[in-house]
């Protein structure tokens, strides 16, 4: 049997430096994994911080907040995810005021739409980005030149044929520059078409957005079949709306002009009379000029067929008039109260 060799000092040192070894190794790992956790706990407090002020529409500082997160967590699938939301929102319900302009907002959102569109999982996330990258492009266009925003809907929607934000905003974009309004009318049929309800709203505001810039008769005819809808959908309208819509009306009917047909027959009667009642109520009292609104719904009767109701409004109306009124309304009024008593 072999002689054991003796346990030398050197060996002991060894030894002693193999644990030190070991235990600064384990050391190592554990604040690794320790400075890991705390990065995560400090991601997580931002992100929560981020998803409060992005629920009160505080985009600027929701922003600000996962800019912290991304320099705290580094490349995180959250923070990254995070912050496309965001800009998806903020673009969805962008505001400027004062020195502010649109530029300074999109400058700032666009490479993450495009970093997002670029890795995004699925065709409608990649759809949903894209559209809004030609939304930014259109915003900033309204100030510098830039990219063509048509291109970014036309890929959105090779991603995904029925994306809605693609649809809308093309839609948008077709009578922003008072092109074919049929055309338009598709878009924004297909995207009130999509099994997503939660985006029906923002559609119908792009679509009254859109036609509101076509100041046509055919426009204001499309415009009342949205609004007509829209109150059959028990949805609701952007405040100053109705004072805008309630003014359509007026142009059409006071005093009556060659597309006062086409107008009154844009729904059926009673449907243009329940609108037109939902409207001022939403305008609330401080509608002014009672006195035309009267008029018109007495109008709006009278196409309606109810023709006892409607001269009882006209006469209504001209109760109230003074010995010495002239003018449109009033001679609108009389030839009403004449012509529907002519034919009792």
């Amino acid at each position: 049997m072999a002689a054991r060799k003796p346990f030398t000092p050197l060996a002991w040192v060894g030894s002693i430096t193999a644990i030190f070894s070991l235990i600064a190794g384990i050391y190592a790992g554990w604040a690794f994994l320790s400075g890991q956790l705390e990065r995560r706990r400090a991601t997580d407090r931002l992100l929560a911080d981020e998803a409060l002020q992005l629920h009160a529409s505080d985009y600027e500082s929701a922003w600000r907040t996962l800019a912290q997160a991304a320099t705290v967590g580094g490349s995180s699938a959250r923070v990254q995810q995070a912050q496309e939301d965001v800009a998806i929102e903020w673009l969805d319900n962008i505001r400027i005021s004062g020195d502010r302009t649109f530029a300074s907002i999109t400058e700032k959102l666009e490479p993450v739409l495009i970093r997002g569109a670029a890795s995004a999982k699925s065709p409608q996330r990649q759809a949903d980005l894209l559209a809004h990258l030609g939304w930014s492009y259109f915003l900033r266009g309204r100030e510098l030149s830039g990219p063509d925003p048509e291109s970014a809907y036309r890929d959105a929607l090779r991603k995904d044929p029925a994306n809605p934000y693609a649809h809308a905003m093309w839609g948008h974009w077709i009578l922003w520059n008072h092109q074919e309004f049929a055309k338009a009318t598709e878009h924004f049929a297909a995207a009130l078409a999509t099994p997503r309800p939660g985006l029906r709203p923002y559609i119908r505001s792009m679509q009254l957005s859109a036609l509101n810039n076509e100041d046509t008769s055919e426009a204001h005819v499309e415009f009342i079949r949205v609004v007509n809808d829209i109150r059959k959908e028990h949805g609701d309208l952007d405040p100053h709306w109705p004072h805008d819509i309630l003014n359509m009306y007026w142009a059409h009917i006071v005093p009556p002009d060659e597309d006062k047909a086409a107008f009154l027959s844009a729904v059926p009667p009673l449907d243009h009379l329940d609108t037109f009642d939902w409207l001022l109520r939403r305008a609330g009292p401080g509608e002014p000029d009672a006195l035309t609104h009267d008029y018109i719904r007495s109008a709006l009767l009278e196409a309606a067929g109810r023709r006892a109701e409607a001269l009882a409004g006209y006469r209504a109306v001209q109760s109230r008039f003074g010995p010495n009124s002239g003018g449109t309304l009033v001679d609108g009024t009389r030839r009403a109260i004449v012509r529907l008593t002519a034919t009792r």
